[in-house]
């Protein structure tokens, strides 16, 4: 008799650790979910569109996902075309939701951006746009999702931005598309290099366009050949110049307006690294070449001088489209 009480107990045991289990996958009665709940995001990863989005802190333009180009997903695991699907929202039978990833479920979390649109904090929550550096947007007349980083948003941030359409049939969210945007926040403008200047009069060292490649052709737009040409042409005063070379000052603000004092797209500076024209105060000079800039040394400059070239290439027409160099030297 005390054996098959023993028994009973583990029996009774089992079937309550079963009974404990959150997934609803493991329940003997689907679960339905109530208005104020957050439905479980069921695993699917072929329903998942993920996308990585570099956004350089320089140019934070918005980035897009055109909905049509995933048509085959939407008819895949919604049973709809991209119209259809979106007209479903008008009258209930889709909803569209962020989906919190670290909790593993949807967010019945009113739009804080616009009718169908959220900001999200530095942490990556849902926020009130006071708040925000990130968002993301349904715009269902483009039938677009606008991704926008704000200038709030500091260099390094990382974070992953989740939203999803689903049928919505009263009791899950079961089927449904999902959009995973990785965001980083970078800043390639800038490149940051530090050499040595060779012992003798004028001497000193290039700086390869080719070997920042990664940083040069996003932020102007050009490939670094094309990038090279134009700046050897706009340093021919018979050519209309198309990009120009702009000294940085202490502050932070370009020096528009000294004229270059070396030659092409270069500048003398003295020992303060204001412009100057050639003579007994200057220390050194950048001067720009077919592919590459070269920093250099006035003459009888006393070995150990430290200098700090600070200077941007910036397309005239456009000073959104600019690489900035920072580049620190010591004279042998």
């Amino acid at each position: 008799m005390k054996k098959n009480f023993i028994y009973a107990l583990i029996a009774c045991f089992t079937l309550s650790l079963a009974a404990c289990s959150t997934d609803p996958e493991d329940a003997t009665s689907k679960h339905v979910y109530g208005e104020n709940e957050n439905p479980y995001l069921k695993t699917n990863a072929d329903a998942v569109v993920s996308t990585k989005a570099e956004f350089p802190i320089s140019r934070l333009e918005a980035k897009t996902v055109k909905l049509t180009d995933y048509a085959e997903k939407f008819h895949t695991y919604l049973g709809m075309t991209v119209d259809e699907t979106l007209a479903a929202l008008s009258n209930g039978g889709v909803v569209f939701y962020p989906i919190n990833i670290s909790k593993n479920c949807w967010s019945r979390t009113n739009p804080t951006k616009g009718t169908n649109g959220w900001y999200y904090n530095a942490a990556g929550g849902l926020c009130e746009a006071s708040s925000g550096i990130a968002s993301i947007e349904l715009d269902a007349t483009k039938k677009e999702l606008v991704l926008n980083v704000l200038e709030t948003a500091p260099v390094g941030t990382i974070m992953s931005i989740n939203v999803g359409f689903a049928i919505n049939n009263g009791a899950d969210f079961d089927d449904y598309i999902r959009f995973s945007f990785d965001v980083t926040v970078t800043d390639p403008s800038k490149i940051v290099i530090s050499g040595t200047l060779a012992a003798g009069d004028y001497a000193g060292f290039s700086i390869n366009f080719a070997d920042y490649a990664d940083a040069i052709e996003p932020c102007i737009g050009l490939s670094v050949d094309e990038f090279s040409k134009q700046v050897k042409s706009s340093g021919d005063s018979s050519i209309t110049p198309t990009i120009a070379m702009y000294p940085v000052k202490e502050d932070g603000t370009w020096d528009e307006t000294s004229e270059y004092t070396a030659n092409g797209l270069g500048y003398w500076f003295d020992g303060k690294s204001n412009v100057s024209s050639y003579g007994d105060n200057c220390v050194y000079f950048i001067e720009s070449g077919e592919g590459s800039v070269f920093v250099g040394r006035y003459v009888n400059i006393a070995s150990g001088t430290i200098i700090k070239a600070h200077f941007v290439y910036a397309m005239i027409e456009d000073h959104s489209r600019y690489v900035e160099f920072i580049v620190s030297g010591t004279m042998e």
